[in-house]
């Protein structure tokens, strides 16, 4: 099958499940990895291409570009999964904590996707960007990791009405809390600090445990993503959570923000027409989210 797909972060968590998928289901992958120990284990996987790359680095990226020239079978797919996650209070990080996240979380994903989006509009793919329920919610713990999220849901949105007229189509998955090395990765990342969160001081001690084994492994976020890239109808969102709980609370916090705004509107509307505006939105969105002019048949 000639339709390769590039996975970004495929090392490990919800990018390795995706990875693995995926090859399971005949598709070429390219996978970007941070470490030689880790192209090596995911080089014995079947149609599998780990690529050393760092997403921050426009050399490394130019690299895995080269890679996939140099394979000659363009592209169907861009998942843009690397990302890292940052606990602390928006009033003790600093700007450097906030362009580091930023960094990989957002203009990672922008540079990365702009070096391939010339192949994936020649084949008509689809991006499909790893959000977070945190696009949607806010803690005082994870500002800016949320804050990242909600910055890529508004660029999905726009590179979504930039490019759906040329035949490609770019939704946001955001995932609930599932098993990942995000704990141990935020551990690696952010010194220990006075008066941080008891959950990040606690993670500093000796055993402790940051396998987040108490969450389901990210299979279903895979399955998402490979719908995501292969359906003949597109979501432009996808909301993946282990239990009813989590998805619950993050539909309740997109009904707050529009209660919120329609209350502090000069023109509010009521009671009746916010009922009339959410029928038409659901209109609306059937007839953007029908079958794909260029969809990607699978065996």
């Amino acid at each position: 099958m000639s339709q390769p797909v590039l996975v970004t972060g495929g090392s490990s968590g919800i990018g390795l499940a995706t990875v693995e998928l995926l090859a399971e289901r005949g598709v070429t992958v390219f996978a970007t990895v941070r470490s030689a120990a880790d192209a090596e284990r995911l080089a014995a996987l079947p149609g599998v291409e780990p690529v050393l790359c760092d997403v921050r680095s426009d050399d490394d990226v130019a690299r895995l570009r080269a890679a996939i020239d140099e394979r000659g079978e363009g592209l169907w797919g861009l998942v843009n999964n690397a990302g890292v996650a940052q606990v602390g209070h928006l009033t003790s990080e600093s700007v450097q904590d906030m362009h580091d996240v930023f960094d990989i979380n957002v203009f990672g994903v922008h540079r990365v996707t702009n070096a391939v989006v010339d192949l994936l509009l020649e084949s008509g793919g689809r991006i499909v960007n790893m959000s977070s329920i945190s696009g949607t919610l806010s803690s005082a713990q994870m500002g800016i990791y949320s804050m990242s999220k909600h910055a890529l849901e508004a660029y999905t949105d726009s590179l979504w009405a930039q490019l759906r007229e040329h035949g490609v189509h770019a939704c946001a998955v955001a995932p609930g809390n599932f098993q990942s090395a995000i704990a141990t990765n935020i551990v690696k990342r952010v010194p220990k600090r006075d008066g941080a969160h008891e959950w990040l001081r606690n993670a500093y001690e000796p055993g402790a445990d940051l396998s987040r084994s108490q969450y389901p492994p990210p299979d279903a976020v895979a399955e998402t993503c490979f719908h995501a890239l292969f359906d003949a109808t597109v979501h432009r969102r996808y909301l993946v959570t282990p239990d009813a709980e989590e998805s619950l609370v993050t539909l309740k916090q997109s009904a707050m923000e529009l209660l919120q705004l329609n209350r502090a509107a000069s023109h509010p509307c009521s009671h009746e027409e916010l009922h009339a505006l959410l029928d038409e939105g659901a209109a609306l969105m059937r007839e953007q989210e029908g079958p794909a002019d260029a969809s990607a048949p699978h065996d």
